[in-house]
């Protein structure tokens, strides 16, 4: 059965949202025709499988959507189920899941917010198409009313997420302000590059970009820890949407095509602190890293003599590929949210740094980015915001200081490290990530 929506009245008024914090790249749209269980039970047409089974498919195309995200509401689903996401454009290209493991985001949502509907909610992957199908399968011996689930919203992806190489839309391809530093260009950053991933994650229908870094632990553990920020991500249902892009780099300096090596993680993640007193939000993927990414080093300890502390900044401006910014500590500060993704600062002391740019800027997607030592090696803040940009330099950013985070609450997970020390960091391998999963095993 399909469903089909029109176009999405709200584009231009979406399209111009602008600034920092999260980028707005989907906007929620209700969906009457599968709104309860009962509707979208009458929608599914189960018919048999070879195998003794029964299978149903629900299609929802939207009207010029760039991509589309279902909202399936969970109320009940036999853990045997097969779920099924792919773009009837592309058949080939599917995205499988198993009941049980759809189970388990909602109960880990419900378990952290209570049986509320966002929390009852697994959004699908976004498959860069208008369209989208879900595909239910059921084993032998498992009737349909066993599936309890309804569609009441998606969310409407109006932004373009992927270079494009059609010379009409090469504007795509960099969307970023021009002074943004292509971080390919620096091979000083090649290794480093590696850790950080582009975010896309759901609240509320709406759909975002920010940025994240995968950081080591004390033991080398090879856990996947997530470091990004509260104001993308604070709660455990937002956690649970993310897909994260890796190696989303250019293919060359400077070159205007996405790099062959760029892959998706789609199973989001465990939040495991979230707080506004440094704009911090910690989790652990449920993938594991993907074979070739690093893992980020970290300094414990508060950056020295503000004004001389060189830094650099690894981040995904406008949901762009990798870029650079570098820079200087100029001072500390104390900084909160007042209203939307409005904030102040006061104060030369606090939990924030202040970071003036000497080349490079960041802008709405940088969000959550990591602010790492000059060398790259340690990681010692997390982007909350600012009003740097291309056409106002000399504008600071602010970054939630690492070593407040890490003191508060981040050392439970990511353990103590020696007297005047920082953590190591590590790369992990095609190899030694097959040796990881066999000791898993």
């Amino acid at each position: 059965m399909r469903i089909t929506l029109g176009a999405l009245q709200s584009l231009k008024e979406a399209a111009v949202q602008a600034g920092t914090g999260p980028k707005l790249v989907g906007e929620a749209r209700a969906v009457s025709a599968a709104a309860t269980p009962d509707q979208t039970q009458r929608l599914l047409r189960w018919e048999g499988t070879a195998t003794g089974g029964r299978v149903a498919a629900l299609s929802v195309s939207a009207e010029n959507a760039l991509g589309l995200r279902l909202g399936v509401q969970v109320n009940a689903l036999p853990e045997q189920a097969v779920l099924r996401v792919y773009s009837q454009a592309r058949p080939a290209t599917v995205y499988q899941i198993l009941g049980k493991d759809v189970l388990r985001h909602v109960l880990r949502n419900t378990q952290a917010e209570g049986s509320t509907s966002d929390a009852r909610t697994w959004w699908t992957p976004e498959m860069r198409s208008d369209e989208v199908t879900l595909e239910i399968e059921l084993p032998m011996g498992v009737p349909a009313q066993a599936v309890d689930i309804a569609l009441p919203s998606v969310s409407h992806i109006f932004a373009e997420l992927e270079p494009s190489a059609e010379p009409t839309v090469e504007a795509k391809i960099n969307e970023s302000g021009s002074c943004n530093l292509d971080a390919v260009c620096d091979a000083g950053l090649a290794t480093q590059s590696n850790a950080v991933a582009r975010m896309l994650f759901t609240v509320g229908g709406k759909t975002y970009r920010c940025t994240g870094t995968l950081l080591n632990d004390a033991r080398g553990s090879g856990t996947p820890y997530f470091l990004s920020a509260n104001h993308c991500i604070s709660s455990q249902a937002a956690a649970s949407s993310m897909q994260t892009d890796w190696f989303y780099q250019s293919s060359g300096c400077n070159a205007r095509a996405l790099s062959s090596r760029a892959t998706t993680l789609y199973n989001g993640a465990v939040l495991l602190y979230a707080s506004g007193s440094t704009d911090v939000s910690f989790m652990r993927l449920n993938d594991a890293a993907p074979a070739g990414a690093f893992f980020a080093g970290w300094d414990a300890s508060a950056t020295a003599q503000p004004g001389q502390a060189p830094v650099v900044g690894l981040h995904h401006p406008a949901g762009d590929m990798l870029k650079t910014s570098k820079g200087l500590v100029v001072g500390q500060t104390s900084c909160f949210s007042t209203t939307g993704s409005q904030f102040g600062c006061i104060g030369d002391t606090g939990n924030f740094y202040r970071v003036a740019w000497s080349a490079g800027t960041t802008q709405g997607g940088s969000s959550g980015s990591a602010l790492f030592t000059s060398d790259g090696r340690y990681v010692v803040g997390t982007l909350f915001g600012g009003a740097a940009s291309c056409s106002s330099t000399s504008s600071p950013d602010y970054y939630g200081r690492f070593d407040v985070s890490y003191n508060q609450a981040l050392k439970n997970w990511l353990g103590v490290q020696s007297s005047g020390e920082s953590s190591s960091a590590a790369l992990i391998t095609p190899f030694e990530e097959i040796l990881r999963v066999l000791r898993t095993l």
